[in-house]
């Protein structure tokens, strides 16, 4: 998030973010613990950046066309309140994003500044699970999975989880 300016800016691109998690590009220590102002101020002599010249929102259940592929926005929150998943298309086959949502065997962290576990479990059951088993995932960090795995293996989508952080 702190060098979405810069790059967006020197390569003439916009960045696509959720509008609950837009005021991360310019305070991007608001999403981290409180001991982080001072980090962001030495890596960047500021704890607050400028936002990138061309910022555009993702809309919920919206699809946009680039890079040859039609591209699904799911907002599902938990890891941050605009955390979002993104559904690539070619017209045959499909691809799950998963960002810090999910990941091979685990979820994204929920204990920093606006994570919340109750959203993460929500956003697991009520998205992630309603997408077809041999679908693949590709989340931010890690390895590829699928949802069928992730069903098999993960114990953030199994049903006592889920029941337990409603």
């Amino acid at each position: 998030m702190a060098d979405a300016h810069t790059v967006a800016d020197a390569y003439g691109i916009p960045v696509w973010i959720h509008p609950a998690d837009r005021h991360l590009l310019s305070d991007p220590a608001a999403g981290l613990s409180p001991e982080a102002g001072p980090l962001v101020m030495a890596l960047y002599g500021s704890e607050t950046l400028p936002e990138p010249s061309d910022v555009r929102e993702w809309v919920d259940a919206d699809s946009y066309d680039f890079a040859g592929l039609r591209w699904t926005v799911m907002h599902a929150p938990g890891h941050t309140p605009g955390s979002v998943l993104l559904v690539a298309s070619d017209g045959f086959e499909r691809r799950l994003f998963t960002g810090d949502v999910l990941f091979a065997g685990s979820i994204g962290r929920t204990d920093l500044p606006g994570g919340s576990m109750r959203d993460m479990a929500a956003s697991l059951r009520d998205v992630v699970l309603t997408f077809p088993y041999d679908l693949a995932l590709l989340p931010g960090h890690g390895r590829a999975t699928s949802i069928g795995m992730e069903c098999a293996t993960n114990p953030y989508v199994q049903l006592s989880f889920l029941e337990q952080n409603s």
